[in-house]
């Protein structure tokens, strides 16, 4: 299978990368710069997710698509959008070529775990990151109404512990802990593409106690 990961340059997005070429599939990592792609495994594309150009190169011969963007605290302009603009530039990009499955990696009180959020993260998430959870809100929003076959992954606090190969999934916003490995994150998002589950469904993703 060829899979196209967006915003593989760091975090759960080059793990994703990873995991998807140690389960034997074809890989594109596409990221706004090169350095953080040295050493990645497959086909690596730099270059600005909301270019339109660069989307339609990117999903040439997809078979699927991981997207894993990140805001960072503070960003002002397009780039404090670029979760949901950029995932509305592949949406579109998408529907042109045909494709259809897509998995999109969000954050945990978002949508429908929105009233989930227990102190102190629900306070950290109406304070400092009040505009990252604000533009993840208006990607979900995007994705959702979309005719594409997808499926919202919604993580805990992630940490860069080793994959547990053991990660907690509900579709109705369960959990089981308040944090996750970021390889476990990874290996779920292949997993759903792998197996088709999830199609047109929200998971949260938490560590198993």
């Amino acid at each position: 299978m060829n899979i196209v990961v967006f915003g593989a340059s760091r975090g759960v997005g080059r793990a994703t990368v990873e995991a998807a070429a140690a389960r034997g599939h074809a890989v594109t990592a596409v990221a706004r710069s090169a350095a953080p792609l040295a050493g990645l495994p497959g086909t690596t594309i730099v270059g600005d997710v909301l270019d339109p150009t660069l989307a339609a190169n990117a999903l040439g011969g997809a078979d699927a698509v991981i997207v894993a963007l990140g805001t960072a605290p503070g960003s002002k302009g397009q780039q404090g959008k670029v979760c949901s603009q950029g995932t509305r530039v592949i949406l579109a990009a998408m529907q042109a070529s045909a494709l259809r499955r897509i998995v999109v990696v969000s954050s945990y009180g978002i949508g429908p775990t929105r009233d989930r959020l227990v102190f102190p993260f629900n306070v950290v998430a109406t304070t400092l990151l009040k505009d990252v959870m604000a533009d993840k809100e208006l990607q979900e929003s995007e994705v959702r109404s979309s005719d594409t076959d997808w499926t919202i992954v919604q993580p805990l606090g992630l940490t860069d512990e080793p994959a547990t190969g053991r990660p907690f999934v509900a579709t109705d916003g369960s959990r089981q802990t308040t944090q996750i490995a970021r390889a476990d994150v990874a290996a779920v998002c292949i997993e759903a593409i792998e197996s088709r589950r999830y199609l047109r469904e929200t998971i949260a993703v938490s560590g198993t106690k």
